[in-house]
C-alpha cells in the first residue's frame, strides 16, 4: 500500500467542538512560539454579519455576571425592539486557549438569563473547569420582527490579589474602592444598550459591573468618552432609576465619586 505523505507549515490548531442540552462549547488551542508572549488571535469561521448598526437608544441591555467560580450568567434585562429570540456567542480567553459557549434564548419575557459553566462535562458527570479565565467578547442575533446584530466585550476579573481598583477590557472604565478589595469574582461587561432613558445623550460605552455579591458603598469611577468631558456628568443606574453626579474632567475623562450602581455611562 502506498504511503501518503502530509506536509505541515506553521503551527497547530486544535479545534474542539461539544454540543451538549442545546448549548455548543467550543475550544481553540492556540500554540504559542516560545519567544512570542503575546496572545495570539484565532479566527473561527462564522457568517458575516454587520454588528452593531442600530443606534444606541434602540439597543438591548444585558450583562454577563459571575454566578460563582465556575458558572457565569448572560442576563438580557430589557430591550426596545421587540424580538422573539436571541442568539448568542459568548468567547474568552483562559490561559492559552480560546473558549467558546452558543446558544439561543427566548426574549419575548425578560429579563432572562442563560447559565454557562466555565468547563466542560463528560456523558458520565465528569467535569473539568476552565482557569485563568479573562474574559474576551460575546457576540448576540435578535430575531423576530427585528433582525439585528451586536458584539461587546466583557472581562472576567479573580481578584486574588485583593485589588481596590479593576478596569473594563478597553481600559475606557476603571472604579476603586476598598469594597472591591473583597471580592473574588466580578464581571465588567460593554453593554451594547442601556435601561430606560438616560438623562442625556450618551458619550461614552454603558459600563456594567457584576459581582457575586451585591457592592455597596462608595466608589471613584473615571471613564473615557468619545468627546471633550468638560460638561459631562457621570450616570449611574442603580437598577431602577439613573442619577447623576458631576465630576472632574481631564480632556475626554471624568473622574467622579458616586454609589455603587449597576451600570455606568457619561452623557452630556
Amino acid at each position: 500500500m502506498q504511503k501518503q505523505k502530509m506536509m505541515i507549515v506553521g503551527s497547530v490548531v486544535a479545534l474542539l467542538l461539544i454540543v451538549v442540552g442545546g448549548v455548543g462549547i467550543y475550544t481553540f488551542l492556540i500554540k504559542k512560539p516560545a519567544d512570542q508572549t503575546a496572545q495570539k488571535t484565532t479566527t473561527k469561521k462564522k457568517k458575516i454579519d454587520q454588528y452593531n448598526v442600530i443606534a444606541v437608544a434602540d439597543r438591548p441591555y444585558y450583562s454577563i455576571r459571575p454566578v460563582d467560580g465556575k458558572n457565569i450568567a448572560i442576563s438580557i434585562i430589557s430591550i426596545k425592539k421587540p424580538a422573539e429570540s436571541a442568539e448568542y456567542e459568548l468567547e474568552y480567553q483562559a490561559g492559552e486557549l480560546l473558549q467558546g459557549a452558543f446558544g439561543e434564548v427566548a426574549v419575548v419575557t425578560l429579563p432572562v438569563e442563560k447559565k454557562i459553566l466555565l468547563g466542560s462535562c463528560s456523558a458520565g458527570g465528569a467535569c473539568t473547569y476552565h482557569t485563568n479565565v479573562q474574559g474576551g467578547s460575546i457576540v448576540t442575533r435578535f430575531s423576530g420582527a427585528n433582525e439585528y446584530a451586536l458584539k461587546s466585550d466583557w472581562r472576567y476579573i479573580e481578584n486574588k490579589s485583593k485589588e481596590k481598583a479593576i478596569g473594563s477590557k478597553d481600559a475606557k472604565f476603571q472604579i476603586e474602592s476598598p469594597e472591591i478589595a473583597k471580592e473574588q469574582v466580578m464581571i465588567i461587561t460593554n453593554s451594547p444598550g442601556y435601561p430606560g432613558t438616560l438623562p442625556g445623550t450618551p458619550i461614552s460605552d454603558v459600563y456594567v459591573l457584576a459581582a457575586t455579591s451585591k457592592l455597596a458603598g462608595q466608589a471613584t469611577v473615571t471613564i473615557r468618552g468619545t468627546q471633550d468631558a468638560s460638561t459631562a456628568r457621570l450616570a449611574v443606574y442603580d437598577g431602577t432609576n439613573w442619577k447623576t453626579v458631576t465630576g472632574t474632567a481631564t480632556d475626554k475623562s471624568l473622574t467622579a465619586a458616586t454609589p455603587f450602581g449597576e451600570a455606568y455611562v457619561l452623557v452630556k
